[in-house]
């Protein structure tokens, strides 16, 4: 079992959406997949259509015992599985008034690990305690980059809270750089600039190949529909949901945890 966080200081730049479809492609490959929302939104949820899925139980009743684990576990798919947040916050802070607690959420990840093959970790741009144990605790973070000045400003303010935290940058395995296009000139320029960038702050991660900017993603989330959903949909954008599919497929040919 792999505990894989995803993992950004900057909002917008996909990050939900691509561990959310990662996730996804793993359970049809037969994989038992988590995923822990610690975003009080749970805007991942919206990737498969069950923004309200009319469930009263949340992360924070596991961790203080007052439910099973089955009980917050919610079906997204076959083999895919979300449990989402209410107020990371007072998480947080029973954090770091209680370090007992700690041991709580270790427990929570080994009792998990009996059943899922992958434990995905989707975090909100802004941090706290929760978020540094959950780090601290993942097998492998990747970093999610949007392609401007804006997303390298968030490339840089996430090395400089590893730094801050004393979170190791060797367990920062993947960036993937997202939302480039051949037609416009400053996503080159800022793959270029996050690359060199990468060597020198994480000269152990992996820079996975470029993700294009595409429509057909906001139309799907949208819908509620993964890629990775075998449903009718219009000519053109069953067409690009294929095209989709398959360079996403190539893209985690890349990944190896």
């Amino acid at each position: 079992m792999a505990i894989i966080s995803t993992f950004c200081k900057k909002g917008g730049v996909g990050k939900s959406t691509f561990i959310g479809f990662l996730a996804h492609y793993l359970a049809t490959q037969g994989k038992k997949v988590l995923i822990i929302s610690t975003d009080d939104q749970n805007s991942i949820f919206k990737i498969f259509g069950i923004e309200d899925d009319g469930s009263d139980n949340y992360l924070e009743f596991l961790l203080a015992g007052k439910a099973d684990l089955g009980d917050i576990l919610i079906d997204a798919r076959e083999n895919l599985y979300l449990i989402k947040s209410l107020n990371t916050d007072n998480m947080s802070l029973k954090l770091t008034l209680e370090r007992s607690q700690e041991k709580v959420i270790q427990k929570m990840l080994r009792d998990y690990s009996s059943f899922f093959d992958y434990i995905f970790v989707d975090f909100p741009p802004s941090s706290n305690r929760l978020t540094e144990v959950l780090l601290d605790l993942s097998d492998a973070i990747l970093i999610v980059v949007g392609l401007d000045s804006l997303g390298l400003d968030g490339f840089f303010n996430t090395i400089q809270y590893f730094v801050d935290k004393d979170i190791d940058l060797n367990n920062i395995k993947y960036i993937l750089p997202n939302g480039y296009s051949v037609n416009r000139r400053a996503p080159k320029v800022s793959l270029e600039k996050l690359n060199n960038q990468a060597k020198d702050f994480t000269p152990n991660a992996k820079i996975l190949p470029a993700l294009n900017e595409k429509s057909i993603v906001k139309n799907l989330q949208d819908k509620g529909i993964s890629p990775f959903d075998d449903v009718e949909l219009e000519r053109y954008d069953a067409k690009e949901r294929d095209m989709l599919r398959e360079t996403l497929k190539n893209l985690f040919s890349n990944i190896n945890i």
